[in-house]
């Protein structure tokens, strides 16, 4: 192996590293749990708080949850993105670790992806929860073995107990190994979440044995990968303002920059034609609309994956941008 192969197998070991601890250390933060165990019981709740289908079984209870998924996932790509590397930055700890070979860019864009890993786990795990949650939600079943309207109250006890049961195994791991509680809890919720999944396949919406079939809506799928597209560049937003600004001042913007995608086109579109400032806003500021295609799947429609690749191409480009922008501006922060 040449002396070229044996640094780049070096950067990448480091780059690797970095992430992994990266990731490690946002989910050792009790916030992270709390945010996505709340939003895992408030996705399984929303059955029992619907009370009207509008015309379509499961929608309300679709819509709301992917709702959910968008919110609790902004708090936390924002929250980890704005307190991680200026952490480190103010507690030296970035000073340490750029003393050796390691370069300023290697060492921002592992901090991102760490993040992305930790909003890619908790994305798992709402996904998972709203397509559990919209099989619970009340349906109209004419069949040979059901009639009238059934709620799946099996599954959806439980998808409501998995967050405490999860809760509860960390609870004992830590008791029994002295492993960090809230990291080992939010991984136990991913595998409590798939250990539902599982279950709820053996089961019939009235509670019967059956054939294993998972009865899930899997075209729910594309739209939450939509809306973890849009929270990997709220992610890459917030580490490029983490460079020079505090926690609170990068999740107001954060946010603020959110609220202003959301209504861009009503802000900045109907003008851009005639309007040079406003063409330019309205391609600055991400559009989330583009995430956004819950709407699509109603009266049974379907997202089509050619648009989902679009969508990635465009978050892809978009993510690029910031991180560049973030890069120039760590390159010339001072460290402590």
């Amino acid at each position: 192996m040449g002396g070229g192969q044996r640094f780049m197998m070096l950067r990448i070991k480091q780059f690797l590293a970095m992430a992994g601890l990266t990731a490690l250390e946002a989910i050792r933060q009790p916030i992270c749990l709390l945010l996505s165990a709340g939003c895992v019981v408030l996705i399984a709740a929303v059955p029992l708080m619907i009370m009207h289908t509008f015309g379509e079984d499961g929608k309300q209870v679709r819509d709301s949850a992917l709702a959910f998924h968008f919110v609790f996932g902004l708090f936390i790509a924002g929250h980890a993105s704005g307190t991680l590397l200026s952490h480190e930055m103010k507690s030296g700890t970035a000073s340490a670790v750029l003393s050796k070979p390691v370069s300023r860019e290697l060492f921002f864009l592992s901090k991102f992806t760490g993040i992305t890993v930790v909003v890619m786990l908790f994305s798992m795990c709402a996904a998972i929860a709203t397509l559990l949650s919209e099989r619970v939600a009340e349906k109209f079943y004419f069949t040979n073995t059901l009639t009238g309207y059934i709620t799946d109250t099996q599954t959806g006890a439980m998808l409501f107990g998995a967050p405490f049961v999860a809760c509860l195994v960390a609870a004992l791991i830590n008791y029994r190994f002295k492993r960090p509680f809230a990291s080992t809890a939010f991984v136990m919720l991913l595998f409590s979440l798939l250990f539902v999944l599982v279950m709820s396949g053996f089961f019939e919406r009235n509670g019967t044995w059956m054939p294993y079939d998972f009865h899930v809506q899997w075209r729910i799928v594309p739209v939450s990968i939509l809306i973890t597209m849009a929270l990997v560049v709220l992610a890459a937003i917030a580490i490029a303002l983490s460079t020079r600004l505090d926690t609170v001042p990068t999740l107001v913007i954060s946010s603020t920059v959110f609220l202003l995608g959301l209504m861009s086109d009503y802000i900045f579109g109907r003008f851009a034609e005639n309007s040079g400032f406003s063409a330019f806003l309205y391609m600055v500021v991400p559009n989330w609309q583009h995430f956004w295609a819950a709407d699509a799947l109603s009266g049974g429609g379907n997202v089509p994956w050619e648009y989902v690749i679009n969508a990635g191409l465009y978050a892809a480009a978009y993510s690029t941008g910031i991180l560049c922008l973030g890069m120039f501006s760590f390159r010339h922060v001072e460290m402590k």
